[in-house]
C-alpha cells in the first residue's frame, strides 16, 4: 500500500513539472501538437499507475493466500505431530509395561527355580546321608553276624562263573554261559551284601555282551545235513552194475498182474523200463570198473557216515573237522556219483555252501567277573585275619 501511494505521488509530481514546463516554454505556432504529446504522456502515466496498482493488489492477494496456506500447513503439522507423539507415547508406555511384566515374571521364575534347586540339593543331601547310614548299618550287621555265612555262597558263585567260562571257551555254548551267569547274579542278589555290587555289575555286562553276540544257525545247518544223509541212497551212481535178471523178472511179474483192459498201457510201460536197462554215456575219462551192488551199498554207507561226522562236528563246534568232512563228501560225490543228474548237482552245491560257513564265532572274554569275585574273597579273608 505504501509503495502504491509513493508511486501516485511520483506521477503527480511529473505531471506538475510537465505543466510548468509548458507554461514556461514560448508559445509556438504548433501548440496543438504539444498538447497532444502532453495528453498522451498523461494517459500513459495513468495506465502505468493502474497496472502497477492491479499488480500490487494481485501480489498482495497472492501473499495473503500463501500466508493462509502456510498457517494451515503449520496447523496440520502441529496436529499430526501431536497425534504421532500421542501414539508413540502410548505404544512406548505399552512396551514398557510389557517389559516390566516380563521382568517381574522372570524374577518370579528365577525365585522358583532357586527354591527348587535348594529343595533338590537338600533332598540329595538327605538321600546321600540315608544311603550312607544304610550302608553303615548293613556293614555293622555283617560285622556283627560275621561274613563266614556268605563264604559258601561266594564259592558257589565262583563255580557258576567257572562253568560259564568253560562252556564258552571249550564248547562255544553261549546259552549255557548266559544261564550260569544269570544264576551267579541271582545268588549274589540273595546275599544282600553291598560289597558285591561291582561283581554283579561286571556279570551283567558280560551277559549283555553274550546276548549281543551273533551265532550261526547251527540247528538249521544240522537239519540240512540230516536231510542229505537220508537222500544218499536215492542218488544215482556213475559206475554201477544193473541186476538185469532180477529187474526183468520183476517187470514180467508186474506185467502179468495187469488187467486185460490195461494191456496196451502195460506194454508201453514195459518197453520204457526195458530201454532204461541200457544207458549210453559219452565219457571224457578212462572208464572205471562197474561197481557191484555190495560196493554201491558200502559207498553209500561211507558217504552217510562222512556226512554224519560233519553233523557231529557242527554240533560240537569243531570247525576243522566239519570243513574237512564236507570236502571229502563232495570229492566222493564228484568221483563216484552221476554229476549230470539234477539231484546230485543240487546236493554238491548245498554241501559246498555248508563247507564255506563258519560254525563258531569269536568268543568274548568273560573272566573279569571271576577276578572281581576272587579279589573280594581275598579282602574278606584279610578282614577275618585282622579280627582274629
Amino acid at each position: 500500500m505504501e509503495k502504491q501511494m509513493a508511486h501516485q505521488e511520483t506521477t503527480n509530481q511529473a505531471e506538475q513539472e510537465v505543466v510548468a514546463a509548458g507554461e514556461n516554454r514560448p508559445e509556438k505556432s504548433t501548440s496543438g501538437t504539444a498538447a497532444a504529446f502532453i495528453f498522451l504522456a498523461i494517459i500513459l502515466s495513468l495506465a502505468a499507475g493502474g497496472i502497477t496498482f492491479l499488480l500490487s493488489q494481485k501480489l498482495e492477494q497472492t501473499r495473503s493466500e500463501l500466508a493462509q496456506k502456510l498457517e494451515n500447513t503449520r496447523n496440520n503439522l502441529s496436529q499430526i505431530s501431536v497425534k504421532v507423539n500421542g501414539d508413540m507415547n502410548a505404544r512406548l508406555l505399552n512396551v514398557v509395561d510389557k517389559v516390566a511384566r516380563i521382568s517381574s515374571e522372570q524374577q518370579q521364575f528365577q525365585a522358583q527355580v532357586s527354591q527348587q534347586q535348594q529343595a533338590t540339593e537338600a533332598l540329595s543331601k538327605k538321600l546321600a546321608l540315608s544311603n550312607q547310614q544304610m550302608l553303615q548299618s548293613i556293614d555293622v550287621l555283617f560285622k556283627q553276624k560275621g561274613r563266614k555265612r556268605i563264604g559258601w555262597v561266594l564259592e558257589e558263585v565262583e563255580y557258576l562263573l567257572l562253568v560259564a567260562n568253560h562252556s564258552l571257551k571249550l564248547q562255544h555254548n553261549t546259552a549255557t554261559a548266559i544261564a550260569a551267569l544269570d544264576a551267579a547274579d541271582a545268588r549274589l542278589l540273595d546275599t544282600g551284601d553291598p560289597g558285591t555290587i561291582e561283581i554283579r555289575t561286571q556279570i551283567r555286562e558280560e551277559i549283555q555282551t553274550l546276548k549281543a553276540l551273533q551265532q550261526p544257525d547251527v540247528v538249521g545247518m544240522a537239519g540240512s545235513l540230516s536231510s542229505l544223509i537220508k537222500m544218499v541212497p536215492q542218488l544215482p551212481i556213475k559206475y554201477s552194475q544193473v541186476n538185469t535178471r532180477q529187474k526183468v523178472k520183476s517187470m514180467i511179474e508186474k506185467k502179468a498182474s495187469q488187467d486185460a483192459a490195461d494191456l496196451e498201457q502195460a506194454s508201453k510201460e514195459f518197453l520204457h523200463e526195458l530201454r532204461g536197462l541200457v544207458v549210453f554215456r559219452k565219457l571224457n575219462e578212462t572208464p572205471k570198473p562197474l561197481m557191484t551192488p555190495e560196493q554201491q551199498f558200502f559207498l553209500q554207507q561211507n558217504l552217510q557216515l562222512k556226512l554224519e561226522t560233519a553233523r557231529s562236528a557242527l554240533l560240537l563246534g569243531q570247525q576243522a573237522l566239519f570243513s574237512e568232512s564236507l570236502q571229502e563228501a563232495v570229492s566222493w560225490m564228484q568221483a563216484y556219483f552221476d554229476t549230470g543228474a539234477a539231484q546230485v548237482k543240487e546236493t554238491i552245491e548245498e554241501l559246498t555252501t555248508l563247507q564255506k560257513m563258519h560254525i563258531i564265532s569269536q568268543m568274548p572274554d568273560i573272566s573279569r567277573s571271576i577276578k572281581e569275585l576272587r579279589g573280594y574273597q581275598s579282602q574278606l579273608e584279610q578282614q577275618q585275619e585282622a579280627k582274629s
